[in-house]
């Protein structure tokens, strides 16, 4: 489902996408033409609240 949710996220503009799937944050990290920051939890909140 998170594969899905993050091509809605890709598509429809939003500034995060948050996961807990590790193997989704690899993959998605490594497309370059996502404007879409991928995150996990600990990541986003980090880069929130900094």
């Amino acid at each position: 489902m998170d594969a899905l949710h993050l091509a809605c996220a890709i598509n429809y503009p939003t500034d995060y996408f948050c996961t807990t799937d590790d193997n989704l944050l690899k993959k998605a990290k490594n497309i370059e033409v996502i404007k879409t920051k991928i995150a996990s939890p600990l990541e986003l909140l980090i880069e929130v609240f900094k």
